[in-house]
């Protein structure tokens, strides 16, 4: 490293030690200790420190890597006098010092008991020793687990035969077991198993609060005998058992569409319709008919005349509230004479129109730009909740230098319509109501004109999406792209465009049919914020393979370099493939690990020798191996060495992506991330212009770049903005092995910064 790197190294070193050194106790007034550690130390397995520390009811201050305390340096930094601003700024992003505090400390020992209680630990013991050193607290628990509890019989009493039959029929291995330790949480959450097994087989006015555990310890050898039953003014109350266990049906079910918030059931002021579909009445106000009423009744999954269901009325809720055109959704029930119940679902619509503006400045490669993007969206243009969004966006750029500037322009629009349902021909509503989904259908033009060349893309889409067994697939039914370049410079297409070149292809006519299967499956849940996650998702397409099986059963002749031609254009044929998973590591409550891996292979074939630029893969960037600019790494150890067109030129059919990145917070809404980064490019051929490109099994390891860095990000919960800069390690363009291993990094070449917006994985 240069004497520069190292002293940019060292400041940061003396700037973080100026913030965490010998003022951590500057505002820890006299006779009181700053809380500097918390240990907890447990001899039970399965309930580990990490587990208990959820439970304090004291911590100290946050800290960075586990040493640093920069929130807490930031408020010792601040002076006393709170009239002056730099003051109270550094008290506000800072953090105040944690006072330890006995009653604070006492608490927390008794609510870890509780938690080991709850654990069948009833005989736990927990020792608490705090240790006093200038003006500082150590607090140390210590438990000790002793023999636990468990569960020698466990009976369900209920003084109902079809209740309890329905109860034993959908038992799960998650209900108490003989032999499983007594668990307060898996108790309740029985309680609550058995409450919504009954309520979705007709017992509408049964709740988990009617039941009520007896437990017996006395059965000895640290064993329990648990029973749970109903309360017992109920037992020998029959009128009350009657109501309890009379499973309701649902007969009338009226559905009012409103245009506005207001969920009153009927006003006076207004005049409604309503209409009689599939047994639902559908009230609307008249003339503002906000939806159509069937598209309503397909997303509700309560039917009349039929036994009341809680499960159904949760899908109700989600498939309704998961319509962009709708505000807000209420359903309620009201009690008939004969005892059943008559529901009422109240849809709000909301705002159906949006329009957005978009304005950003761009910087590529030296050259500056500004774009301009104009959208509407519409979110029930058909009456069912479909959504059009229609856009139209353009992009200036000035090239060259102050002798000779050059100019390129870029103007596009798109449109598409998005339909809540699944839009499958020969399937019956009962299948597109159980199988939930959107059905889009999009088109797109751009136009591109450059100094080099004028290109013209046009784009079709049909694809459907939907949500199977906690996995979410997309499958583009077809995907047809055309690309047209009316005119090419002749010294471009005699520089670059040879036979032999790479990227010659990417600068003919094309017409693109493709086709592609995607699944994302992940563990991750919003109401676990602070837990660890596994993501995978894969991908596969094709393209071609339709058109050249037509080709070949007509007999069609191929032209002049042996490829069919669509309209008098040749058409691309290949396979393409992606895997990417990643694995978030919750470390602390401050702290993550996350493990990320990405692979993908396209292999060209029949009608095509290379694939279309478009599916090329690239490596460098914010969100691959992070040393490198967009687009600057590989393919293997080819070096960029002619600017813009080489950048062409870095792309290839086989990529692979490893990266570890720790991110921890560092105070207010700041995070930092330490980063390693490792991956490149191939080319599964060996084209001439690509040299050192192709994949070999015995040489692709060599070309594997190595980067690192930090980062910092800006958390504002709803989206991240991210800065990192990357360093690089190991770069395979260069041709020996000394000059590979970046020792000593210059600012030049070895160092790339990445603004972004969101996580790279």
């Amino acid at each position: 490293m240069t004497a520069g790197g190292r002293g940019h190294i060292l400041m940061l070193c003396m700037a973080l030690l100026m913030l965490t050194g010998c003022s951590v106790t500057k505002y820890v007034p006299d006779g009181q200790y700053l809380l500097n550690k918390v240990k907890i130390k447990s001899d039970i397995r399965d309930i580990t420190p990490e587990y208990l520390n959820d439970y304090l009811q004291q911590t100290p201050n946050s800290t960075f890597i586990g040493i640093f305390r920069p929130e807490l340096g930031f408020y010792n930094l601040s002076g006393e006098d709170s009239t002056k601003w730099v003051n109270r700024w550094l008290r506000r992003i800072g953090e105040a010092p944690v006072i330890y505090d006995e009653r604070s400390t006492e608490y927390s020992k008794e609510e870890i008991e509780k938690v080991l209680f709850n654990r069948g630990y009833i005989d736990a013991d927990v020792d608490v020793t705090t240790d006093f050193k200038k003006k500082k607290a150590t607090v140390t628990y210590t438990v000790k687990g002793n023999e636990p509890y468990r569960v020698n019989n466990f009976i369900v009493s209920i003084p109902n035969d079809s209740a309890r039959l329905y109860i034993s029929r959908f038992q799960n291995e998650n209900s108490p077991q003989k032999g499983d330790l007594f668990d307060v949480d898996k108790l309740d959450a029985e309680r609550d198993r058995i409450a919504r097994t009954l309520r979705n087989h007709g017992y509408y006015n049964f709740r988990k609060e009617l039941l009520l555990y007896a437990i017996d310890s006395t059965v000895g050898n640290h064993l329990m005998d648990i029973e749970l039953a109903l309360q017992p003014q109920y037992l020998e109350n029959d009128s009350a058992l009657d109501i309890i266990f009379s499973p309701k049906y649902i007969r009338d079910i009226k559905i009012l569409s409103l245009r506005d918030g207001r969920l009153n059931t009927r006003d006076a002021s207004r005049i409604y319709d309503t209409v009689r579909m599939e047994g639902f009445s559908v009230i609307s106000e008249r003339g503002y008919r906000t939806f159509r009423p069937g598209s309503l009744i397909s997303k509700t999954y309560i039917r009349p005349n039929t036994l009341y269901n809680e499960r159904h009325i949760e899908r109700t809720y989600a498939q309704l509230n998961s319509l962009q055109a709708v505000k807000y959704v209420n359903i309620s029930f009201r009690e008939r004479p004969d005892g059943d119940l008559d529901a009422l679902i109240v849809v709000s619509q909301d705002k159906p129109h949006t329009v957005s503006t978009e304005l950003e400045g761009t910087y590529s490669g030296g050259d500056l730009g500004i774009g301009l993007g104009v959208g509407y969206t519409n979110n029930n243009i058909f009456r069912g909740a479909e959504t059009l969004k229609v856009g139209v966006d353009g992009g200036y750029e000035a090239m060259g230098d102050l002798s000779e500037v050059y100019y390129s322009s870029e103007i596009g629009g798109e449109a598409s319509i998005r339909f809540p349902s699944l839009l499958i021909p020969f399937t019956s509503t009962e299948y597109k109501r159980r199988v939930v989904g959107n059905t889009e259908v999009g088109v797109s033009v751009n136009f591109q004109q450059r100094p080099e060349y004028k290109r013209n893309i046009a784009n079709a889409s049909f694809k459907y999406d939907w949500r199977w067994k906690g996995m979410n697939f997309t499958y583009n039914l077809v995907d047809i792209s055309y690309i047209f370049l009316p005119w090419i410079s002749d010294e471009f297409r005699d520089k670059y465009l040879q036979p032999s070149s790479s990227i010659r292809f990417s600068y003919e006519n094309q017409f693109i049919m493709r086709m592609g299967l995607g699944i994302t499956y992940t563990t991750q849940r919003n109401n676990r914020p602070n837990s660890s996650y596994f993501t995978a998702r894969a991908s596969v397409r094709s393209a071609g393979n339709l058109l050249y099986g037509i080709s070949n059963l007509i007999g069609q002749k191929k032209n002049e370099d042996g490829i069919y031609e669509i309209f008098n254009t040749q058409y691309s044929q290949y396979v393409k493939g992606d895997f990417d998973v990643s694995y978030n590591i919750c470390m602390s409550d401050v702290s993550r690990l996350v493990l990320h891996a990405g692979v993908g292979v396209g292999f060209p074939y029949g009608n095509a020798t290379i694939m279309p630029f478009e599916e090329r893969y690239y490596s460098g960037g914010a969100n691959s191996v992070r040393g490198w600019g967009v687009r600057t790494l590989g393919p293997g150890s080819f070096k960029n060495r002619e600017g813009y067109i080489d950048f062409m030129r870095q792309s290839g059919d086989i990529k692979l992506d490893l990266n570890v990145e720790g991110r921890f917070k560092l105070f207010w809404k700041l995070e930092g991330a330490l980063f390693f980064d490792a991956g490149n490019i191939w080319t599964i051929r060996d084209y001439e212009d690509q040299p050192g490109g192709y994949f070999r099994f015995n040489e692709f390891y060599k070309q594997i770049a190595c980067s690192y860095g930090f980062g910092l990000r800006l958390d504002f919960s709803f989206f991240v903005i991210r800065l990192d800069m990357g360093i690089k390690l190991y770069d395979p363009s260069y041709a020996s092995s000394a000059d590979r291993w970046r020792t000593e990094p210059t600012w030049r070449d070895d160092v790339a910064l990445h603004f972004a917006v969101g996580y790279p994985f």
